[in-house]
């Protein structure tokens, strides 16, 4: 077993239990009654995150020389926001949530501080601190971006505004996780 094989287990640990979290809420976030756009919105983003990030760190595999303590405790921080922000969205007993929106605006800071946090460690990646490679410059400006608009969702509560926060982060999310991450890779 190669230290990355070691590693990437833990990793799909959380990242399973944040998929799992998220899809409990689901169908009650989904209820009609209930239902808040934006609110289902993040979910989904928040559902994809942990796919599109256990696919990005198969990168990783090819540089055993960095694993430590310090790089596997900082490749477990970003699953474990993902999980602790779906929680938010769906709550402890998400059946019992009789208004999504009034919940989603209730979480909004614990939620757009958990984004504005995630955003910081995935601009961080993108600068190429643990492997010898030339920063991308295109994730960490989109991840800036996007740090902003979650310090905006965290300070105001204006509905119009997450609108174009979720919109944003989804559409981003479309173009760079299928567009350029979920392109061929050689396993060979």
């Amino acid at each position: 077993m190669t230290i990355f094989e070691y590693v990437s287990v833990a990793v799909s640990i959380i990242i399973a239990l944040a998929i799992a979290e998220g899809l409990r809420g689901l169908r009650s976030a989904l209820d009609s009654k209930r239902r808040y756009g934006i609110h289902v919105t993040w979910i989904f983003i928040k559902l994809a995150n942990p796919v599109f990030y256990w696919w990005a760190i198969w990168g990783l595999r090819d540089f055993p020389e960095y694993w430590n303590m310090g790089t596997f405790t900082y490749l477990l921080m970003m699953p474990s926001i993902m999980y602790l922000q779906l929680h938010s969205l769906v709550s402890d007993n998400p059946d019992l949530i009789g208004d999504w929106r009034k919940h989603f605006y209730d979480q909004r800071r614990w939620f757009f501080g958990l984004n504005a946090f995630l955003a910081v460690l995935a601009g961080f990646n993108f600068t190429n601190v643990f492997i010898s490679a030339p920063p991308s410059a295109f994730p960490i400006a989109a991840y800036t971006l996007i740090g902003v608009l979650s310090i905006a969702g965290f300070m105001s509560d204006n509905s119009r505004l997450h609108a174009v926060i979720a919109i944003t982060v989804a559409a981003f999310s479309f173009v760079y996780y299928w567009v350029i991450l979920f392109r061929p890779l050689s396993l060979s």
